[in-house]
């Protein structure tokens, strides 16, 4: 018995070694202007609100890069007639770009309600799962969306980003990479057309990356 005990001590500890000795991969990175390329600038009949020359519809200030640590920030407002989103992503594979919001809403003097799970339908993913959120400030109300990309998926939950963050580090020797995505209307709110327009916006994104999101 205490030979095989042995036996097995001395497998685990050569495992051990071979995986904390064996050569990385090289770690991927990309530069906002290749995150922001990836990403649509069209969505069904919403066009997105653009300065001449610009790809973006406005540019996070240094703190959000300094504290988020992304390889870039992507932030397009989509309007088509009376409706209208504004589409943050967040291109990463720092553990710092895949927070919980809410802790950035609240920061902002947003008063946060009725925090729920849903899906929207997509056509390149199928059920595709959410989180949803109602915000209210001063009077004004607004309902925001988030969920993540992750190499395993779509995650509408924030403790399953962590847990299968961890695990890719683990059995990947390689930090996990992907997107948090964030959408509010700014516009008329109606949650079931914010749905669809971000089912239609995750389409778009599938065919703009090829495949990435």
């Amino acid at each position: 018995m205490k030979k095989t005990l042995w036996i097995l001590s001395g497998l685990l500890t050569t495992i051990g070694l071979g995986y904390n000795f064996a050569p990385r991969p090289a770690e991927k990175t990309l530069t906002e202007d290749q995150v922001i390329a990836m990403l649509p600038t069209k969505v069904g009949r919403f066009q997105p609100m653009l300065k001449d020359g610009e790809k973006v519809s406005y540019k996070m200030d240094k703190s959000s890069y300094d504290i988020l640590k992304p390889w870039g920030i992507c932030a397009r407002v989509f309007v088509n007639g009376n409706e209208s989103y504004d589409v943050v992503a967040i291109a990463s594979n720092s553990k710092e770009s895949f927070h919980d919001p809410q802790i950035c809403f609240s920061a902002q003097g947003w008063r946060l309600s009725n925090q729920r799970e849903d899906v929207i339908k997509t056509k390149s993913h199928g059920d595709l799962p959410i989180t949803l959120v109602d915000m209210e400030q001063g009077g004004n109300e607004r309902v925001a969306m988030y969920f993540f990309r992750l190499n395993r998926g779509y995650y509408g939950n924030m403790s399953k980003v962590k847990r299968d963050m961890l695990m890719y580090l683990f059995t990947n020797r390689a930090k996990d990479e992907g997107a948090f995505i964030r959408v509010i209307p700014t516009g008329t709110v109606d949650v079931e057309k914010m749905k669809l327009f971000v089912a239609d916006w995750v389409d778009a994104a599938n065919q703009s990356s090829k495949g990435y999101y």
